[in-house]
């Protein structure tokens, strides 16, 4: 059966009400209650937002203690008079990594407070607003209040429900505050209970180990070299998997995602960090037989690289997309024991960003907003006897949004590759190697070519707490 027969049959059925969808978990629902009670929690939830704005602003001023933590009168009056502006020249980690972290502290007051994925986004635009509007003495920039809105409300939802997780299995609430900072507060200061909820976890592992890395810049015009490593560096990372990967029937975001995290530094000299997600918006499953469990539907991605020389902000592959795919999902069972998966994601990257070094003596960075086609692929071959065999490959492909920068006739295209074998020593504990492949190259009219590779491979011990 073709790809596109499997998708028309199964638009079929559901149209035809032959798939029926689950909300077994009321509590990740919107609370239904008056409207005046709607009203009180709203001004509840927004007075959480601003203050979180609050602490951050007195964390830049007197930690950080950066030039542009205060904001001026003239700045706030220029921020509404004035267009707000397209950075070119910023921190990639702070706009795609530490932005959308921000804005989930603002989903998050929405969603402590009864508020469903939905809802809590409009506190996701008054924190992100109220921030560039007040927060800083820097004009405000359009692309940090776009990438504060879209990509906290997928931080933001993962984070909710991670807490809610950890409450459940009985994490004390001080531990649990590192989790979701918004949840416990509003845990502590009105006597809130988080829900309890039967154990949503599918699969958490943590990864402690070592790497070598070989990472080369340059431009193809003369083969001159910007940037090179060689050398070891440590790496730990998290993979979780929340909610059945191939059984869901529901139009409630986020009752299945999946999330991995990946940091490893050489002082001074290298850094990696590599952030994957993809979260279920819609999903149905046509096929459930004992063997054969397939799960498909719309899904929203924020994914994240920063490969490279080591920079408070930047490095040499960095790459960023927020992005709504097709998925599919799906599992054989040849035994017990043993499982072949599958797992395809493709569709468009409406917000994807790049990072170009321009050719002069200070290689001066510039940021590059656009848009294009992302397609991730993963294969995982399990035998508990033998291991666990698994394949990644992730493709993306950027256009540059017209008039926002000088890269305005061109592309970017990366292509990041994962071969791993993890050897399990009991049924907790294994010992790994994955061998890693980073390619990004820039082609864009009126600037040079730019190519940048990476080549990597980390030994892990992992632990795995939790396995459906």
């Amino acid at each position: 059966m073709s790809v596109m027969s499997f998708l028309l049959i199964s638009s079929f059925m559901f149209f035809q009400g032959q798939l029926s969808f689950s909300f077994e978990n009321d509590w990740d629902l919107r609370e239904q209650r008056e409207t005046s009670s709607s009203v009180k929690h709203a001004f509840i939830a927004s007075g959480e937002t601003l203050l979180s704005n609050g602490v951050v602003m007195l964390f830049n001023r007197y930690v950080t203690k950066t030039t542009w933590s205060t904001p001026t009168a003239e700045a706030v009056m220029n921020n509404f008079s004035e267009i707000w502006r397209w950075e070119k020249i910023d921190g990639f980690l702070v706009n795609q990594f530490f932005h959308p972290y921000q804005g989930a502290y603002y989903f998050n007051s929405g969603r402590v407070n009864g508020f469903g994925f939905y809802g809590s986004v409009f506190f996701n635009v008054l924190g992100s607003f109220t921030w560039e509007a007040f927060g800083e003495s820097k004009p405000a920039a359009m692309n940090d209040f776009y990438t504060t809105v879209i990509g906290a409300a997928s931080m933001g939802e993962m984070l909710y429900r991670l807490y809610i997780e950890a409450c459940s299995a009985g994490v004390p609430p001080a531990l649990a505050f590192f989790i979701n900072p918004v949840a416990g507060f509003h845990r502590l200061v009105t006597g809130w209970q988080p829900p309890v909820t039967s154990g949503n976890l599918y699969r958490f592992e943590a990864y402690l180990g070592t790497g070598y890395a070989q990472n080369e810049f340059f431009y193809r015009e003369d083969n001159s070299e910007v940037f090179s490593f060689k050398g070891i560096y440590p790496n730990i990372g998290i993979n979780i998997i929340y909610g059945d990967p191939f059984y869901q029937n529901t139009i409630v975001p986020y009752r299945h995602f999946e999330y991995s995290l990946f940091f490893g530094m050489n002082p001074g000299k290298y850094k990696e960090i590599r952030a994957v997600s993809d979260g279920y918006l819609f999903s149905f499953s046509p096929v459930q037989t004992n063997k054969n469990m397939l799960s498909t539907g719309i899904s929203a991605h924020l994914d994240f690289v920063s490969l490279g020389k080591t920079g408070i902000h930047d490095a040499t592959i960095d790459q960023f997309s927020n992005a709504l795919n097709w998925s599919v999902k799906y599992q054989h069972l040849f035994s017990q024991k043993t499982a072949l998966q599958v797992k395809g994601h493709a569709g468009f990257s409406f917000l994807s960003v790049s990072n170009f070094y321009l050719q002069d003596e200070k290689n001066t960075e510039l940021k590059n907003y656009g848009y294009g086609f992302n397609a991730k692929r993963f294969y995982i071959f399990e035998m508990k006897k033998i291991g666990r065999f698994e394949v990644s490959r992730f493709s993306y492909l950027q256009w540059t949004y017209p008039g926002l920068t000088p890269l305005s006739k061109g592309y970017v295209n990366w292509q990041f590759t994962d071969i791993g074998y993890f050897h399990y020593i009991t049924n907790h504990f294994s010992l790994g190697i994955i061998g890693s492949f980073a390619r990004e190259r820039g082609v864009f009219e009126g600037f040079a070519d730019t190519y940048k590779k990476l080549n990597s491979v980390r030994m892990y011990f992992a632990y795995r707490a939790k396995d459906a």
